[in-house]
């Protein structure tokens, strides 16, 4: 009898798509051009995303699990508020755009015309820059973790004289793993030291590379453009420096080899300021309220300032956070001597694994005697997912997985007259006014944690409604592994229910909650 009210429920609900498909977006007209812009530099086959999405099929089989980080602005991941700053080269959905996806997906995905549909992007490791100057490779490297690996490689740069630089295009040799990469110039001989005693190529890193000494100078996260400085500003790397990249190799790709390579681009104008890039908010030397401790179950705030002592007013080009996974926000602005706010970067739901740099759409002109001013939130409680220690602990500031780190980078040249005139992104702005109707978003989501989880899961949900729900885990193929329960019922509220998961292998994994008609999908990573 059930199956049966079920059938005439889809059925209904197929009548009344039926009804509205005539003005429904289409995939061709209006959500394949989307797809292609926003989506997938980072969803096409070999990528960093757990699927791909190039074809209509790749979308309607996701459609669900898409619509829902659409809407919740999950995907296309961006950090930044821009509430608080418009960025340059912004990850962003308008809300036009979220709306053709939405009405899409509950108008029942009509196709359109197929062959009027725009071409899927082609994706390849050649430049998109130009011919570069030099080429930076890194030696082949096989993964040998299951879980998140840090990886440095510290490379010869082979200058025998100072090079100005304009543009760092990394390019990934495998994009199924490389998750980010960090970019830094080290003079100091440590970085290549322990790259040549550590006997795999490369050296383990993960919150530095090894020394303060070493400078950032860049970073690639999957979906990034290359980032072209003006002509005015160029990044000086001293003779003989060595080049050292910082990877994050992500979770399942153990065994996997990667290779990759960095195009140089020198900035050959006649004049140009050198930039840097600094970390003047740190937790080492400018915390007002440290030291950096989070004891275990319990959630702290810190705060950082530094004011500007340069003898000149200063140009701001693009702002760095970090923090590592007990982080949870973290913002930073400037105040004028005058008592003017310049709001600088607001990461009000901080993600470990995306990070990167942001510059500015134009450059900012920070006066001389500006405080920098920096206000971040930690929570070393059981209710943060992230957390990588279970039961928590003392966490204390280090590079560590379990250490925390509270740093701000400014990239940074001395101001001339004018310089907040050039442009660094005159893309228009992605128009975020307007609403989206949450309905039909799935009204029920998940959590998972610890992740990497050992032996024990834990699963966390919230429904709005009585669902009958299945929850199961999937290896990286697609292949069901586990069910944790299959068609159960519920009652609307809160869930939290404990699982044994010793019995599967080491490695990634996708779990699925699902009623039948949508689903949530979650990463696990385990480790036993």
């Amino acid at each position: 009898m059930k199956k049966a009210i079920r059938v005439a429920v889809v059925f209904v609900f197929l009548l009344i798509i039926g009804s509205v498909k005539g003005q429904t977006p289409t995939w061709s007209a209006d959500v394949a051009p989307i797809v292609y812009s926003k989506c997938t530099s980072c969803h096409h086959a070999g990528a960093i995303a757990p699927f791909v999405i190039e074809s209509y099929s790749d979308f309607s089989s996701n459609a669900a699990h898409i619509l829902d980080n659409v809407l919740s602005r999950k995907m296309p991941p961006w950090p930044p508020d821009p509430a608080y700053r418009r960025l340059a080269h912004e990850r962003l959905l308008s809300v036009a755009e979220i709306q053709k996806i939405q009405a899409f997906v509950v108008g029942g995905m009509p196709t359109g015309d197929l062959a009027t549909a725009p071409s899927v992007p082609v994706y390849s490791n050649t430049s998109q820059v130009g011919i570069p100057d030099t080429i930076i490779n890194t030696p082949a490297y096989s993964v040998g973790m299951s879980t998140d690996e840090y990886r440095c490689f510290a490379i010869p740069s082979g200058f025998t004289q100072q090079k100005k630089i304009k543009c760092l295009e990394f390019i990934p040799g495998n994009q199924a793993i490389v998750h980010h990469v960090l970019v830094f110039w080290d003079t100091t001989g440590t970085c290549a030291n322990l790259d040549a005693a550590d006997p795999a190529p490369g050296y383990v890193g993960f919150g530095g590379v090894g020394t303060p000494n070493a400078n950032l100078i860049g970073a690639w996260v999957p979906g990034s453009s290359p980032f072209v400085l003006p002509d005015a500003f160029a990044f000086q790397i001293p003779a003989n420096a060595d080049i050292v990249l910082q990877f994050h190799y992500a979770p399942g790709s153990l065994g996997l080899t990667d290779a990759s390579h960095m195009n140089v681009f020198y900035n050959t104008a006649g004049f140009s300021r050198p930039m840097y890039f600094s970390p003047a908010l740190n937790h080492s030397s400018n915390m007002t309220d440290g030291p950096l401790m989070i004891p275990a179950n319990t959630t702290r705030s810190f705060h950082e300032t530094y004011t500007i002592n340069a003898g000149a007013d200063l140009a701001l080009l693009g702002v760095a956070p970090h923090m590592h996974w007990v982080g949870k926000s973290i913002s930073a602005c400037g105040v004028t001597p005058s008592g003017d706010t310049i709001p600088f970067v607001d990461i009000p739901n901080w993600k470990f694994d995306w990070q990167g740099a942001y510059q500015f759409r134009n450059v900012i002109r920070v006066p001389d005697g500006t405080r920098l001013l920096s206000a971040a939130f930690y929570d070393n409680t059981t209710a943060n997912l992230n957390n990588p220690i279970n039961p928590p602990g003392n966490v204390y500031a280090g590079e560590g997985t379990g250490d925390e780190m509270m740093i701000t980078f400014f990239e940074f040249s001395v101001y001339m007259n004018g310089d907040e005139n050039i442009s660094l992104d005159n893309s228009p702005l992605v128009d975020l006014t307007g609403i989206v109707n949450p309905v039909p978003a799935p009204d029920f989501d998940f959590m998972l944690g610890p992740n990497p989880a050992e032996s024990l899961l834990v699963s966390h949900f919230y429904l709005a409604k009585p669902r009958r729900l299945t929850m199961f885990a999937s290896d990286m193929l697609g292949k069901k592994v586990k069910v944790f329960f299959d068609e159960k019922d519920f009652l609307a509220g809160d869930f939290q229910y404990q699982y044994s998961v010793s019995g599967l292998p080491s490695g990634c994994y996708f779990i699925t909650l699902s009623d039948g008609l949508k689903q949530s999908v979650k990463k696990l990573v385990i480790t036993n």
